[in-house]
């Protein structure tokens, strides 16, 4: 009796084809970033539930830049990869999982130093169904005590594509920002007394790019409506 054991034949693996509507796309980074009007910019239109969303982020430093700070909370995952960086708190290719509730600014070591910049890449998965909670909060610049949190949907409709519904982690936050900038009883830390500054939405580009998916989406519309019916 042969005793020896038989070696096993590898398992082929297989994934279903990708749907026609939804081809596979290629970006390149460094010209994506040059063409984008906010700092976070999703790489390629598909936001669909369970999609893998890759963005690419750049920070650029120069007199008088402030890109403040904030707490970014996820329910899922984000990938971060650093592709180049010249005065960064990131390095060159440094690759890290940027945790459920993590810190944001500008990554830059000085960001008023003219020269400095950042260009990375933060990949999240969408939740393949059900809600997918995220939020914005910002502490006291003098005595870290939280003074302002706001929540937001991260989730997609099920045939999402970023022209007919953008990025949420963009384009929601300037709406949720805008009573905390306005108001500056809402600003005045409920510990100190500290009044805080407004956050700098203009800095990120959150503001252009909710307001030019809001309006490109309507120019789709009208161009359907115009089309045969």
């Amino acid at each position: 009796m042969d005793n020896e054991a038989k070696p096993t034949q590898p398992r082929e693996l297989v994934i279903p084809p990708p749907r026609a509507d939804r081809p596979p796309l290629h970006a390149n980074l460094l010209n994506h970033m040059q063409q984008a009007n906010t700092t976070l910019a999703p790489l390629f239109p598909y936001l669909h539930p369970g999609a893998i969303v890759p963005t690419g982020a750049l920070f650029i430093g120069e007199t008088g830049k402030d890109y403040g700070q904030f707490y970014h909370h996820n329910s899922v995952d984000e990938i971060i990869i650093a592709f180049v960086a010249e005065g960064a708190t990131l390095k060159t290719g440094q690759l890290y999982n940027g945790g459920r509730v993590h810190g944001v600014n500008g990554f830059l070591k000085d960001q008023t130093a003219p020269g400095s910049f950042v260009l990375f890449t933060v990949t999240q998965r969408q939740l393949d169904e059900g809600p997918q909670p995220e939020a914005f909060s910002m502490i006291c610049a003098k005595c870290r005590t939280q003074i302002f949190k706001g929540e937001f949907d991260g989730a997609s409709p099920p045939e999402a594509t970023e022209l007919d519904h953008p990025f949420m982690s963009a384009a929601a936050l300037p709406e949720l920002l805008r009573e905390f900038n306005e108001d500056p009883a809402l600003r005045k830390c409920p510990d100190c007394g500290h009044d805080n500054d407004p956050f700098p939405v203009r800095t990120w580009g959150w503001d252009m790019y909710a307001e030019q998916s809001r309006i490109l989406a309507g120019a789709k519309q009208l161009l359907l409506e115009a089309g045969p019916t």
